[in-house]
């Protein structure tokens, strides 16, 4: 999940706040790399306080890291912020399905299986952006039904958080698929009133971005270990 842009940026500060958060989700854009703000007023042909306007957004969304006299970079998500990150997500995203209404109204179960085929079509296609979008749309509505918009809104500002470790393993096509099937398994514990199912399936669901993310970052860190011993 994730919010619209901020209706407060203006025109030109919204469309660089969505590109660079899609190349940073995406991994176009790496971890610590510099956001150089005459270079993105050269790439996206704008000024400098739209510039500016949209690093702060990213900065706020936990996207960017800015510090002065440095300047702005992709922010570097390491293994305790991201646990810490992720079991707030728990807590959150638990509590919202303990306390959900069940069965779900008809027509939200009839919007939310529409939005999964939409997901699934968007998986079978390889459309990162149209992926990106229709998980955000499922899990969006699935916690709206909970009915507590303050409780719906933390857990999107945790996804938020947590945009570049959701997305690092959209690349593998395994975890895409097995995305869907645990989708589908929260709609059928819904149809069912099956409540112990569904929390147990947030639970199973929602560390799978995570371990993977860590996994690779434990990874990446002993590879420069090595070579900065060879060096």
């Amino acid at each position: 999940m994730t919010k619209e842009p901020d209706s407060s940026l203006s025109a030109s500060g919204q469309e660089i706040v969505e590109a660079l958060r899609d190349d940073i989700v995406f991994g176009r854009l790496n971890p610590r790399e510099r956001l150089v703000e005459a270079d993105l007023v050269l790439r996206f042909r704008s000024h400098r306080a739209a510039v500016r306007e949209a690093l702060l957004a990213l900065e706020q969304a936990g996207l960017v890291d800015r510090q002065r006299n440095k300047g702005a970079s992709v922010r570097d998500l390491k293994p305790e912020r991201v646990e810490q990150i992720y079991a707030v997500r728990m807590l959150l995203e638990t509590a919202a399905v303990e306390a959900m209404p069940l069965p779900l109204k008809p027509e939200a179960m009839t919007e939310l299986v529409a939005i999964q085929h939409d997901h699934e079509k968007a998986v079978a296609h390889q459309d990162l952006r149209r992926i990106f979008d229709h998980n955000n749309r499922f899990h969006r509505h699935l916690y709206a039904q909970l009915g507590n918009p303050v409780l719906t809104e933390m857990i999107d500002l945790c996804a938020i958080r947590a945009l570049t470790v959701r997305f690092h393993p959209y690349m593998d096509p395994n975890f895409l698929t097995k995305v869907c099937r645990d989708h589908w398994a929260m709609i059928e514990a819904c149809r069912q009133c099956d409540r112990p199912r569904l929390v147990a399936l947030v639970k199973e669901h929602l560390p799978l971005a995570k371990d993977r993310y860590l996994k690779t970052y434990n990874a990446a860190v002993v590879q420069d270990l090595v070579f900065a011993k060879r060096a």
